[in-house]
C-alpha cells in the first residue's frame, strides 16, 4: 500500500465508508501531538454525522462519539483522564502482580496435568479478564454480563446489542458501589474530585476495561510466542525469566507485534494536503497505525536497533491521549509469561508457525489458537485468591487422598469456570 499511496493510504473501513490510514512513524507522532489540527472527538466524523454509517455499523462500537477520555479534547479530555490515571495510581504494584501471579497460577492449574493446552484460550485471554474484574470489583454475575458483551463486542457479535449489555452491566455496578462503596477502581472513579455524573463513570469505566482487556491478551499472547521462539529463554532457567529479559521479551514484542494494529482514529479539524494532490477531508477519519508505524521505523533504521534497546516504539500511543495503563498492562504480561514458563518445563508450541490460523481484523491480529505442549505436572494447593470479590464455587477440604484430574480448578471462582468454557466457545 505504502508503495502505491505513500505513508497515507486511503482506505475503506466498510462498504461506502472511507478514511485514510497513517503508516510513517514520524507522521504518527506528530499528527498525534497536533491538537490544532487534529481531535480524537468523533463528533467531527462527517460520515457518520451525515448519516452515512448505519446504525447497525461493527465501527460504531469502536468509533462512535463517547463521553470518555479517547473521544474527547481539552478540558473535557483533561477531567476524565485526570479519574483514571488517579483510580489506577492508587492500585498498589504489589497487589496487583499478587493477584496475577495468583490467577495464572490458577488457571495453568486447569490444564498443567494434560501436558498440552491452548494458551491463548485458555490462559492468555482469561488472565486480564479475571484480574480486571478483581481491580474493578465486579460480583460475579457481573463479571460475567459484561465478560460476554466484551467479548462479542470485539469480535463484531451482534455489536449493538453486545455494546447495550455491557453499559447495562456497569450500571449495575455503578449502582452497587453507591450503595456499598469498596476498595477498587469503580468506587474511586464515582468518589473523584471530578464530580462525574454516573454516566461518565460508566463510560470511563467501558474505556479502561475494554482496552485493558483484549489488547493485553493479545500482548500476552505475542510474548509468549516470542518467548517461544527465544533461544535465550528456552532454558527456562532463573537467569533467563529474569525482569530484564522479559522487559527485553516486551519491547521486541511491542515493535515487532503491538496488541492494536489500526487503532484509534484521529479527525482533521481542516483540510490537511498530503502530497500528489491528495487531500484529507476535514471529518474524515485516520487511522494510527501502529504496527505498521513501527514495523518502518525499524527496517529504515535496521542498524541502529541491532546496537542498543530502543522503546521508542508506538505501540501505546503518542501525544496526550497515549495509553495510561501502560505499566499495568507490562506488569499483567510480564508477569503472565513468567508463571507460564515458569510452571510448565519444556513448553513448545504444537505445532508448526505455518500451521497457526490467524484472526484478522482492522484492530489486530492473533492465532485462533495457540497450541502447546509441555511435560505435565502435578497442581498447586489451591488456596483462596486473595482479594477476589466473589468466593470460590467448589472448595474442598484437604485429604491425604491424591488429586484426581477435573475439568474445573478449586481454586477458581464460577467465573472462571464460565470464562474456560466461553472461551473455547463451548
Amino acid at each position: 500500500m505504502r508503495a502505491d499511496h505513500g505513508p497515507v493510504v486511503p482506505v475503506e473501513l466498510e462498504p461506502g465508508v472511507h478514511g485514510w490510514l497513517v503508516t510513517d512513524y514520524a507522521t504518527l507522532i506528530s499528527w498525534s501531538r497536533d491538537t490544532t489540527t487534529f481531535s480524537h472527538d468523533a463528533r467531527l466524523w462527517r460520515d457518520f454525522t451525515e448519516g452515512r454509517v448505519s446504525p447497525d455499523s461493527p465501527l460504531l462500537p469502536m468509533m462512535a462519539p463517547r463521553m470518555n477520555a479517547l473521544f474527547v479534547e481539552g478540558t473535557e479530555h483533561q477531567r476524565y483522564r485526570r479519574a483514571i490515571t488517579d483510580g489506577l495510581g492508587a492500585v498498589d504494584p504489589e497487589h496487583l502482580s499478587g493477584i496475577t501471579s495468583r490467577y495464572a497460577d490458577r488457571l495453568i492449574d486447569e490444564f498443567c496435568e494434560r501436558g498440552r493446552a491452548d494458551a491463548l484460550n485458555e490462559y492468555a485471554r482469561m488472565l486480564p479478564l479475571l484480574v480486571m474484574n478483581d481491580l474493578f470489583g465486579f460480583n460475579e454475575k457481573q463479571g460475567l454480563r459484561f465478560v460476554t458483551a466484551m467479548r462479542n463486542l470485539w469480535q463484531g457479535v451482534d455489536a449493538e446489542k453486545s455494546n447495550a449489555e455491557a453499559e447495562r452491566a456497569l450500571s449495575e455496578v455503578v449502582s452497587d458501589k453507591h450503595r456499598e462503596p469498596g476498595d477498587d477502581l469503580t468506587t474511586r472513579l464515582i468518589q473523584h474530585r471530578a464530580a462525574l455524573s454516573d454516566e461518565e463513570v460508566i463510560m470511563q469505566l467501558l474505556l479502561v476495561i475494554a482496552a485493558a482487556n483484549e489488547p493485553t491478551s493479545n500482548l500476552i499472547a505475542a510474548s509468549l510466542r516470542a518467548a517461544l521462539n527465544d533461544p535465550a529463554l528456552t532454558g527456562y532457567g532463573s537467569a533467563s525469566l529474569s525482569d530484564t529479559a522479559l522487559n527485553d521479551l516486551l519491547d521486541r514484542v511491542l515493535w515487532q507485534d503491538p496488541p492494536i494494529t489500526n487503532y484509534p482514529a484521529i479527525y482533521p479539524r481542516v483540510d490537511v494536503p498530503v502530497g500528489d494532490g491528495r487531500v484529507i477531508g476535514a471529518g474524515s477519519p485516520v487511522l494510527l497505525g501502529f504496527a505498521a508505524a513501527n514495523h518502518f521505523f525499524v527496517r529504515e533504521n535496521a542498524e541502529q536497533m541491532e546496537e542498543s534497546t530502543n522503546r521508542a516504539h508506538v505501540a501505546w500511543g503518542a501525544g496526550p491521549h497515549r495509553c495510561p495503563a501502560r505499566d499495568e498492562a507490562t506488569t499483567i504480561a510480564i508477569i503472565a509469561v513468567r508463571v507460564l514458563l515458569g510452571r510448565l518445563p519444556g513448553l513448545r508450541v504444537a505445532v508448526p508457525p505455518e500451521q497457526l490460523r490467524w484472526q484478522l481484523s482492522a484492530l489486530s491480529w492473533i492465532p485462533v489458537q495457540l497450541p502447546v505442549e509441555f511435560a505435565p505436572q502435578v497442581r498447586q494447593p489451591s488456596d483462596p485468591v486473595e482479594g477476589t470479590p466473589w468466593s470460590p464455587s467448589d472448595s474442598r477440604q484437604e485429604t491425604s487422598e491424591p488429586r484426581q484430574p477435573t475439568s474445573v480448578s478449586s481454586g477458581l471462582s464460577s467465573l472462571s469456570n464460565f470464562l474456560v468454557r466461553l472461551l473455547r466457545g463451548s
